[in-house]
């Protein structure tokens, strides 16, 4: 049972995922601002997505409204949005010619951070499946 006393709550795992994709979506729509400015060029249909993404996470918006949703259901959206939005930010990012546009480090830096998370979410996720299998085979 120790290992139930390590694992943080589906709550926790949640807020984890949106504080994620926020910083992911304050650094876009930074960049996409410098962008503007500096090109004063129309923005991109995917800068656009990428920010449409960012914003509105289509999962969690719909768990929000369901009274059966439980706190991993809610915790699974959240981690499946910031997966979908990561996605279309890194195609925003592979699209884009190095010398046309603003430096991207910082967008860059917090992809790699998104990356770090989604790459531990399996893990947590076993580490409760775990938890709860050892829980009800004692």
């Amino acid at each position: 049972m120790k290992l139930a006393t390590t694992l943080h709550p589906w709550s926790v795992v949640e807020d984890d995922a949106h504080a994620c994709r926020e910083r992911l979506r304050k650094h876009v729509l930074h960049w996409a601002a410098r962008r503007h400015v500096q090109t004063r060029d129309a923005t991109s249909t995917r800068t656009i997505a990428a920010l449409d993404a960012l914003a509105r996470p289509i999962r969690t918006g719909i768990l929000s409204v369901s009274l059966d949703a439980t706190d991993r259901d809610r915790a699974e959206a959240a981690s499946d949005d910031l997966w979908d939005a990561v996605a279309v930010v890194w195609s925003l990012v592979a699209s884009l010619k190095s010398k046309d546009i603003p430096p991207l480090e910082h967008v860059l830096a917090e992809l790699s951070e998104c990356g770090r998370w989604l790459a531990a979410f399996p893990v947590t996720q076993a580490r409760h499946d775990e938890a709860l299998s050892r829980l009800f085979n004692q």
